[in-house]
């Protein structure tokens, strides 16, 4: 297997593993509040922890990954996440697993950015969709099997042990082991010293492998690069050329080995003039309420099992969902592409508000409409609407936001965006859980801990599972058609912010304008 493939596969594996590490907790909610008697809110605090620290820990994530080794980052990232899961494991009080899962936070913080800005680096603008599709179907598939395991897991005692410890043990072992593999066989085409964006892949590999095809003097290297500036200075429009020579302002020089660099601005001005970018800005404000929903859906597996499913079935039905959400990305992204290929400024636009739409007839339909209905104890009623859910609602990150951050800002600066981009959008997102639980006491009548008297109350179970259904609804569908609102603004922006940085990036960055 060649570099470029090995390093893509490595970087998929590493977010199934991610996923699962993520949705380990949620699919044990009733195990872990049985064990240390917590409420949904308390529950959903652990969950805000670990939250709340990846999204103040992402921007460091974005500056290390564009100014180091991608690779080694996410690396240490795993080994972090696995360590802490492990102790997650050993916690006896709410308080040793609130800060175990603070800390588990910055590790996957690290991450997440790295991954996406090497998927944007190792395939062309025309197939980004797809491969970010396939990333998001990867990282769908492990967090469904990590649900799938973890909530079976539960309620049983391997070794003596509560099952969802031994699950979280098992969760941080494969952290480990991904962390070392992708140490040992990745390769961060960056550290090559060359230009790679939007190279063919068969170029792309040679550069991967240190293919001795390429300059390798600072004279040839330099003669390529006046070559290149030549070219990029016939074609830039008239007003932009300067910005195309060496930057926002024009300011580069060739170093003594023959290397063009950017001016050196520095990591604040680099984040300051990433943050004005107009089709960035909207994509925060729609990702501040679009992602809100899928933070409260950690609570589906403890709804269900409110409702009266086995502990079996509604990890099940959690994963029908996921098998969804896999194949809707892998599809969301295919149609992104070729909508971008039809409407090359409008179509990821469309693509995306079609499917926040879907989603908010399907969540009523979901959490009130079946259950309050004949079907209301069919578990295939549940799946279908959770499959058909999953299949439709996840077009927006593969198949336009994750592509569109490629094509808005510099090569040297995507580890940055994606990270800004998570860290904002997750920075409200991440209060999701507890409001679900808030909510759901406070609004709509929950009442009681997880105790074991509470779940042989059949009364009081099924008032329960109706407040967090209610409390669910209001959470999803609500934030839903804000983010299918503020979509609206990509369609004046996203074309001249698209167009400003092929200008830039034409003189800048197709010259290896790298940091070091």
């Amino acid at each position: 297997m060649n570099a470029r493939l090995r390093t893509a596969a490595l970087v998929n594996l590493a977010m199934v593993v991610e996923q699962a590490n993520e949705q380990v907790l949620p699919a044990v909610y009733l195990f872990v509040g049985r064990s240390l008697n917590a409420t949904p809110v308390q529950l959903g605090t652990l969950t805000l922890c670990r939250a709340m620290v990846q999204t103040l820990a992402s921007p460091l994530s974005g500056i290390l990954g564009d100014r180091y080794n991608r690779v080694a980052v996410l690396s240490t990232g795993a080994f972090i996440w696995g360590i802490m899961t492990s102790a997650m494991a050993l916690t006896v009080t709410l308080h040793q697993a609130m800060m175990f899962a603070g800390v588990n936070g910055l590790g996957l913080a690290l991450l997440v950015p790295c991954c996406q800005s090497l998927i944007a680096d190792l395939y062309p603008a025309e197939q980004r969709g797809r491969a970010f599709g396939t990333l998001q179907l990867t990282a769908s598939l492990g967090g469904m099997l990590g649900g799938v395991f973890a909530t079976n897991m539960g309620g049983l005692r391997p070794l003596g042990m509560d099952g969802w410890r031994a699950a979280f043990h098992c969760i941080a072992m494969l952290s480990l082991i991904v962390g070392c593999l992708a140490l040992t066989f990745a390769v961060d085409p960056r550290r090559r010293g060359l230009p790679y964006s939007m190279l063919p892949a068969a170029d792309l590999d040679s550069l991967l492998a240190g293919s001795p095809d390429r300059p390798s003097t600072p004279q040839q290297q330099q003669q390529q690069q006046q070559q290149q500036q030549q070219q990029n200075d016939a074609a830039a429009p008239a007003g932009l050329k300067g910005a195309a020579a060496g930057g926002a302002d024009g300011g580069g020089v060739v170093d003594v080995r023959g290397r063009f660099k950017r001016r050196k601005r520095g990591v604040l001005a680099d984040i300051c003039w990433m943050l004005q970018i107009r089709t960035f800005q909207a994509i925060v404000l729609q990702g501040i309420v679009g992602c809100f929903p899928w933070q409260a859906m950690v609570f589906f597996t403890l709804w269900l099992q409110l409702t009266g499913f086995s502990d079996s079935t509604a990890s099940l039905l959690v994963a029908t969902f996921g098998a969804g959400v896999a194949g809707g990305a892998l599809l969301g992204g295919a149609v992104g592409d070729r909508m971008a290929q039809r409407l090359p400024n409008n179509g990821r636009i469309f693509t995306a508000q079609f499917s926040v739409f879907c989603g908010i007839p399907l969540t009523w339909l979901l959490l009130k409409g079946v259950p309050g209905s004949a079907y209301a104890a069919e578990p295939l009623a549940y799946g279908a609407i959770m499959f058909t859910m999953g299949l439709t609602c996840t077009w927006a990150g593969a198949g336009c936001n994750s592509p569109i951050f490629a094509e808005i800002v510099p090569d040297e600066l995507r580890s940055t965006i994606y990270a800004f981009d998570r860290s904002f959008e997750n920075s409200i997102a991440a209060c999701a859980a507890p409001v679900v639980g808030l909510l759901a006491e406070r609004a709509f009548g929950f009442s009681g801990a997880l105790s074991d008297e509470a779940l042989h109350d059949q009364k009081l179970r099924a008032h329960n599972a109706s407040a967090l259904g209610s409390s669910l609804l209001a959470c999803m569908a609500l934030p839903w058609s804000l983010c299918l609102v503020f979509y609206t603004a990509l369609h004046y922006f996203y074309a001249k912010d698209k167009a400003m940085a092929k200008t830039w990036g034409a003189g800048s960055d197709s010259s290896a304008a790298l940091y070091h």
